[in-house]
């Protein structure tokens, strides 16, 4: 990435949302000089190498501008924001420095958009509410507003966030602040107070990935604000907007209760830590979800919507939003914006220049169309915790056998796809209810018995593989146990079609959840080097295990040349009687690579040989900077 002469520095950057902004820019920029500013002393080994940590107290005005002056844009990070207001934005506007938050409060957005005329009068740009919601939410809106996607301008925006991330010291603070018997409305244009809209017909949703329809929390957005005022940069038509959200393990008739409570300043304090506390134990539950969601859609039409949705953090989603409006702002095509804005208040071209900022950080949104929603379902969406370090992304170095945490939903899925495979259904109509029985009862004791003979595969192994070597073992006599099985009911032909088009798609689903999306790499300066690097550390973790050998040969810089032999899982479905399946797990790697390379400029040539060998060539045309286009970044 380009390097800038600039300074930045991020206030509240020991913040869960904090730590991440500063992570990301230090990748991004490496030559950037970044500080760190927080009301206390940060540990030094908490921040990468290249990252200043300072001390900030915005209560000791006269030392926090002569601070921040030393810089030249401000990333504002605090929380809870109710509390700060537009401090910190009087703070940079007095140290004559531009500044962008990711603010999330109403009453602060009042406060921030009220220093418009200051701000200009001072030449600076005040970048407001440029996160989750607002920020990623508004860039939705503001483009099926402008597609004219309700004729009444009728738009509702739809969050669901998992437990799986904890949550930072401040979020609880938010979180409550949402639970009022009356919120701000925007409604016919126009802003004003309601009875919180528990129990109306919208009050329920289904999100994708989900079970069941989530009993809803309404939030008064601080897109109400922006809204609400004469500056709407363009005269899109947006009559009414209606935010709510789910936080799993969070019911609906707590928050109600809460809001009926009126808490003191005191009982806030109180409850937020214990919020703060169980939510980082609740992370570690067995079903608790690292899904985040956001669906925006016109009125009572979901499926003319847009979706971000992914395995991700609502935190990410925020770093990454404030990160592309800093990309932007580094690149000058923010510099002729003196004032407050808020992404509706900034022209659709300034819009698209942050949506292609995000695509390069991995972040795009899809429409609602039914194959998008199925992705999301049951391929756990497109989007990423996305880093230029290709250390960092989901699963680097690891195969199915040595991961750290399988997705909540894996098993119900792969329950779900043999439930529903063709397979499974040939078998229950082939034989009656008393037959299907002992046919299952056969397939487990088959299953016992030909893990039994795997025994030698187990043996001399590293203690650190010995466990895997049980699990592979496993895994293969219960696929071999099934399919053999399956063929004496229905056949030699019949079953290896049915049996094989079940692992294939049943490996697709697991593979699109072991790797990053493709989308992942559009963070790294060459999203090619990324892919075959993150590649090999895979396959080469899989020849330490001993599951294969692998031959690679990097015939220039811009080629490989790969062999894969002596493949452990053909031997033991030749030694099962199941020699037919040999080629299956090869069929399923082969898939995924395809389709991790399908948006770069990778050429794949893949030749399977007998026995599990394989001969893949990847090559590509030398590195050149690439530009998402703009449609893609807005149509994904």
């Amino acid at each position: 990435m380009k390097s800038f002469n600039k300074k930045v520095i991020v206030i509240g950057g020991s913040g869960e949302t904090g730590k991440r902004i500063v992570s990301q820019l230090s990748k991004t920029y490496p030559d950037l000089i970044i500080a760190s500013a927080a009301r206390r002393q940060q540990q030094k080994a908490e921040l990468p190498e290249n990252i200043q940590a300072i001390v900030l107290d915005i209560n000791d005005k006269k030392s926090a501008v002569t601070t921040i002056a030393n810089y030249d844009l401000a990333i504002i990070a605090l929380g809870p924001m109710d509390q700060f207001g537009n401090t910190p934005h009087q703070l940079c506007i007095e140290a004559g420095v531009d500044a962008i938050d990711i603010n999330d409060s109403l009453d602060a957005a009042d406060k921030i958009l009220s220093l418009h005329e200051q701000a200009e009068n001072h030449g600076r740009g005040l970048f407001t509410g440029m996160g989750f919601t607002p920020g990623l939410s508004t860039l939705l809106l503001m483009q099926l507003a402008s597609e004219q996607a309700s004729e009444k301008g009728i738009y509702r925006v739809r969050l669901h966030m998992g437990a799986a991330y904890g949550g930072g010291e401040t979020s609880p603070y938010a979180m409550l602040a949402s639970f009022r018997n009356k919120i701000d409305c925007y409604r016919g244009r126009q802003r004003f107070t309601n009875k919180t809209p528990w129990k109306d017909k919208h009050s329920q949703f289904l999100f994708p990935g989900q079970s069941k329809k989530a009993a809803l929390i309404p939030f008064a957005t601080p897109e109400i604000a922006g809204l609400s005022d004469s500056r709407t940069a363009e005269k899109v038509l947006i009559t009414e907007l209606d935010s709510r959200y789910q936080i799993q393990y969070l019911n609906q008739g707590f928050a109600r209760m809460l809001a009926r409570c009126n808490l003191k300043p005191g009982a806030v304090d109180y409850l937020a830590k214990k919020f703060y506390t169980s939510g980082q134990s609740m992370k570690h539950k067995k079903d608790a979800d690292p899904d985040t969601t956001l669906w925006v859609y016109p009125d009572q039409q979901p499926e003319k919507g847009l979706i971000v949705h992914g395995v991700v953090s609502s935190y990410d989603l925020t770093a990454l939003m404030a990160c592309a409006v800093a990309d932007c702002w580094l690149q000058g095509e923010l510099s002729s914006y003196q004032g407050v804005f808020g992404t509706e208040h900034l022209p659709a071209d300034i819009r698209d220049k942050f949506s292609n900022a995000l695509t390069k950080r991995g972040i795009t949104r899809r429409k609602a169309t039914a194959e998008n929603i199925d992705i999301a379902d049951k391929h756990f969406g497109w989007v990423d915790s996305a880093s230029p370090d290709i250390a960092s992304l989901r699963n680097f170095g690891k195969n199915w056998y040595s991961f750290d945490k399988p997705h909540p939903k894996m098993a119900q899925l792969q329950k779900q796809f043999l439930l529903t495979s063709d397979i499974w259904q040939s078998l229950k109509q082939k034989q009656n209810s008393l037959g299907f029985t002992k046919f299952v009862i056969k397939t487990l004791l088959r299953w016992k018995k030909h893990n039994q003979l795997l025994a030698p595969y187990r043996e001399n192994r590293e203690s650190t593989n010995n466990s895997r070597w049980q699990a592979i073992t496993k895994d293969v006599s219960m696929f071999t146990s099934g399919y053999s099985c399956a063929r004496e009911v229905l056949g030699d032909k019949t079953a290896f079609s049915q049996y094989r088009k079940m692992f294939l798609e049943t490996g697709k689903m697991e593979m699109r959840w072991l790797w990053p999306k493709p989308e992942s790499f559009a963070a790294f300066s060459d999203p090619e080097q990324a892919i075959i690097t993150y590649w090999l550390a895979f396959m080469s973790n899989y020849q330490q295990l001993g599951v294969f050998h692998l031959d690679v040969n990097q015939k220039h810089e811009y080629e490989w040349q790969l062999r894969i032999s002596n493949c452990a899982y053909a031997t033991m479905f030749h030694d099962l009687d199941c020699a037919e399946l040999s080629g299956l797990v090869r069929e399923m790697e082969r898939e995924a690579l395809h389709f991790i390379t399908h948006q770069s400029n990778i050429k794949v040539t893949w030749l399977t040989g007998a026995r599990g060998a394989a001969e893949i060539t990847l090559s590509y045309p030398g590195h050149q900077e690439q530009q998402p286009s703009q449609t893609a970044a807005l149509s994904g």
